[in-house]
């Protein structure tokens, strides 16, 4: 019956070319079968249950008004499981609603946008994904979850969580045979608890690698959620030009966001929540034209590159994979709330004895109700200038810089934020209208989530 069905169905695409078909597949040789020649608004569509040893291969030309879908039944009830995988390659694809749990890849990508290295994704989605815990077969293999290749391609409302092994949950890879400008959208998606690994290697986002850091990318990181993400030290890992990272909420994450290398990237608009956890941070400067405007970061403990904000040192005629002076930074409008350090020239030894040059900090706030004076100067601090800052700490300055040092008292308004009082500082640090994106409006409705690590002022 199945077959006749799946035979029916092919009979009917011939027929009539220009109608789209629904195919509900039951097994691999029937999905075999209905991947073989899709058009312009077909969709597969896997039938409820197990699939096991699954090595799916989707490729198709869909069009922007009549894409290629491969989803589920049922929204959760189609688990991807044991050697499973997928690999995607066309144009206009989505797929959307499945989950892979108690399982492994088999390569270097759980999921990759691409076949080859001659065919890869564009203008393709994937959606509604759940990976939960997929781990690689010993402790010492890594592997990507998922793999970006090609341009212009999204990976939005899905969640990612369990990941106990080496290797990035999402990478954009900027090969030398694909494009370089990728245009690549990543936003609402859960990207959940992993441990620390104790070793490079662990991100849970990293677009691009060194070699070809000196490029465009053109990536946007948006409105995801990351909560105990504490896999390494980079828990976005930018490698590459002109990215942005915004509207991000980060909890309890041993970890920062860091401009590890390329010029003229964003990072604006994201909320970090330490609650006091050891080695939670902030966002890391390195390179230059970097900007770094309207954070909010409350509560995070780190020092060094764990930092609430650090400005490393660079390396003098740096080579691709270690550290380019900090140049032209914009520290701008964010607020930073019982943070325990402001790292200024980090790592600055023999090697790394370029410090910051040229570099603003502006209108931004600290406020530390609960500890001294946050900043802390490794290297000359000559080439960062200060103005319109303000400062509320407990003790003595521990650097001569221009800041308004004055009382201050805060109140959390409703967006969960702190802000001051007095109207006078309504312009300095965060803006009022930033909204940190919740638990509930990343990922998906249809499967649980680990538990929530608490916010502050939620209690």
């Amino acid at each position: 019956m199945r077959l006749w069905a799946l035979s029916m169905g092919m009979l009917v695409a011939a027929a009539g070319p220009a109608t789209a078909r629904d195919t509900l597949v039951h097994d691999q040789q029937e999905y075999a079968a209905a991947a073989k020649a899709l058009a312009p608004g077909d969709r597969i569509v896997l039938a409820n249950g197990e699939w096991r040893d699954f090595a799916v291969r989707f490729s198709g030309q869909g069009s922007e008004a009549k894409p290629i879908t491969l989803t589920a039944e049922t929204p959760g009830k189609v688990i991807l499981t044991g050697a499973s995988s997928l690999r995607m390659a066309g144009s206009w694809l989505v797929v959307s609603n499945l989950v892979f749990k108690d399982g492994h890849g088999t390569d270097e990508d759980l999921i990759a946008f691409r076949y080859d290295t001659r065919r890869w994704a564009e203008n393709s989605r994937l959606t509604g994904v759940v990976i939960d815990g997929y781990g690689a077969p010993t402790a010492a293999k890594t592997d990507h979850w998922v793999s970006l290749y090609g341009r212009n391609n999204r990976v939005d409302h899905s969640q990612f969580f369990g990941k106990a092994h080496g290797g990035a949950m999402l990478v954009v890879v900027r090969a030398s045979y694909g494009p370089s400008e990728n245009h690549h959208r990543i936003d609402h998606n859960y990207f959940g608890p992993r441990p620390p690994l104790g070793e490079n290697g662990g991100e849970t986002i990293r677009i691009g690698t060194s070699q070809e850091s000196q490029s465009d990318s053109f990536t946007v990181v948006e409105d995801n959620y990351f909560e105990r993400c504490n896999g390494e030290v980079e828990i976005v890992s930018i490698k590459s030009g002109r990215n942005i990272l915004r509207r991000n909420t980060v909890v309890e994450s041993q970890g920062a966001f860091v401009m590890r290398h390329g010029h003229g990237n964003r990072i604006e608009d994201n909320v970090f929540f330490g609650n006091g956890v050891k080695r939670t941070g902030g966002i890391r400067v390195i390179n230059k034209h970097q900007v770094v405007r309207n954070n909010y970061i409350e509560g995070v403990t780190g020092e060094g590159p764990y930092s609430a904000i650090t400005l490393m040192n660079g390396v003098p005629n740096s080579p691709l994979n270690r550290y380019v002076q900090v140049e032209d930074a914009l520290i701008e409008r964010n607020s930073v709330i019982d943070a325990n350090t402001v790292t200024l020239g980090n790592g600055a030894d023999q090697e790394l004895s370029l410090p910051p040059i040229s570099t603003r900090f502006v209108g931004n706030l600290f406020v530390n109700q609960k500890r001294g004076d946050p900043f802390v100067a490794k290297s000359d601090i000559a080439g960062i200038s200060f103005s319109g800052n303000v400062m509320s700490v407990t003790g003595p300055a521990t650097l001569p810089i221009a800041m308004d040092r004055r009382a201050v008292t805060l109140k959390r308004a409703a967006n969960g934020l702190l802000y001051p009082t007095d109207p006078a500082l309504a312009k300095t640090g965060a803006d009022r209208t930033l909204k940190p994106i919740t638990r509930e409006e990343t990922g998906v409705s249809w499967y649980a989530k680990p538990a929530a690590s608490p916010l502050p002022g939620s209690n």
